[in-house]
């Protein structure tokens, strides 16, 4: 079982050096993700002591360090599922201890309940989300095979729809990470 901890740490990318300490998420969770824009970060999902995947989303304002506050709640409790972002909405996609294909958008400028966006063409938790500031892609991730998947989809971020395929990774991932260089909060 992961260690569930409410610490947010932050990085200044243009210097090396260590991490700081930015402040603290509500309650200590597990299996979150996050997006952001250039003004609100997104910690949303996870799961705290005791396993149960939790609906809950909190926000940061990233200009300043502070404590994480309540923002809304996800559709559905979820923990391990991947997140986007273009520079208005925020996407979280599957996870779950039951393994979902939900997708939920929240609009990060303003606070509320996330809204159902659309589904993922497979049902899975673990996989890695990134975009660009309109399109957004999930790849790997495990859908109760053994091994994880190698499947990647994507999202048109401002149009509300189900997933698409994108293409196959070179080999099967769980638990991968995703970055990108056309962030859409940037």
């Amino acid at each position: 079982m992961p260690t569930r901890i409410n610490v947010i740490e932050y990085v200044t990318i243009a210097n090396t050096g260590n991490v700081t300490d930015f402040g603290n998420l509500v309650a200590a969770r597990a299996e979150v993700s996050g997006c952001s824009s250039s003004v609100r970060g997104i910690i949303a999902g996870g799961n705290e002591s005791g396993g149960a995947s939790k609906n809950t989303i909190e926000y940061v304002t990233i200009a300043t360090t502070g404590n994480a506050a309540d923002f809304g709640d996800l559709t559905q409790g979820r923990d391990q599922t991947a997140a986007a972002s273009s520079s208005t909405r925020g996407i979280i996609a599957g996870g779950g201890a039951t393994r979902r294909n939900t997708i939920d958008y929240v609009t990060m400028a303003s606070t509320g309940n996330a809204t159902d966006f659309g589904d993922l063409a497979t049902v899975k938790d673990g996989h890695a989300g990134t975009s660009s500031a309109t399109r957004a892609v999930f790849g790997g991730g495990h859908n109760g095979s053994t091994s994880g998947i190698n499947v990647i989809e994507y999202i048109t971020i401002a149009s509300v729809g189900n997933a698409a395929d994108f293409g196959d990774l070179t080999a099967v991932r769980f638990l991968p990470a995703a970055t990108s260089n056309g962030h859409g909060g940037l």
